[in-house]
């Protein structure tokens, strides 16, 4: 794991600033303090889906400061009225943005002269997750992508669910990953884990970090509780504004 030079800032929730050497990656913005970013380095903003926990249109404001700022969204995301308000103001929001779909490859051109592969997979929410290929280094963004399980539902159901996010999951099988964000939300209970398990089965993360807990960071020690095994690979989070140097 040595060598990577990344520095990743918890800010909320599902939302993370990855900084490399040369650009950032800010995943999910929903709530919290953006840190304040470098003018030399590129930007790009991705958002997973619509819901209001991983979707938050004050990232636009970004352009203000930052007019090279790229965003890369997910195809449910409405925009229509964000480009008209930004229109108004003489703002041409609409070249800044790329629309995603779900399984997909696309290639970004950044604007400090360097590629970067974004590949996305079907939520088995709504939306996309996102896995990007960028200077040798790869991250994963899950988004809403995870086993949803919820204990009033079927057997039917979960098994169903279970099915459609090894599906997507096995798409990365044995894939090292450098970076991962991975849903771990308290809310599902006893099932809570399921869907970071199957996702350290079946791929090679270096490093993991656990998202959309709500606050409820004990989860995570829990999980490592059950699984000593993955404690070289997964972060602790214990407050908004962390900052993990790896």
């Amino acid at each position: 794991m040595g060598g990577l030079a990344l520095t990743v800032t918890y800010i909320g929730h599902s939302g993370f600033l990855l900084e490399t050497e040369d650009a950032y990656f800010l995943f999910d913005y929903f709530e919290g303090t953006i840190p304040e970013l470098k003018n030399n380095k590129s930007i790009i903003v991705f958002s997973s889906h619509r819901h209001h926990d991983h979707f938050n249109p004050e990232i636009f404001e970004l352009i203000k400061i930052y007019p090279d700022i790229h965003y890369v969204l997910s195809y449910d995301i409405p925009l229509k009225r964000h480009l008209k308000k930004y229109e108004g103001q003489g703002i041409d929001l609409a070249k800044n943005i790329l629309i995603t779909k779900k399984n997909i490859e696309t290639m970004l051109k950044l604007p400090n002269g360097k590629d970067l592969k974004i590949s996305t997979f079907r939520s088995t929410d709504e939306g996309v997750a996102f896995l990007l290929e960028y200077d040798n280094k790869v991250y994963y963004h899950a988004g809403d992508l995870n086993c949803w399980y919820w204990k009033e539902e079927p057997k039917s159901y979960r098994n169903n669910m279970i099915q459609l996010y090894i599906r997507e999951i096995q798409k990365m099988d044995n894939l090292k990953i450098d970076v991962a964000f991975v849903p771990l939300d308290p809310r599902l209970e006893e099932t809570a884990y399921e869907g970071l398990e199957i996702f350290m089965e079946h791929t090679n993360p270096q490093i993991v970090f656990p998202m959309h807990c709500w606050g409820k960071y004990d989860i995570i020690s829990s999980f490592l509780n059950k699984h000593p095994e993955y404690k070289e690979k997964i972060r602790m989070i214990n407050n908004e504004g962390q900052i993990f140097n790896v």
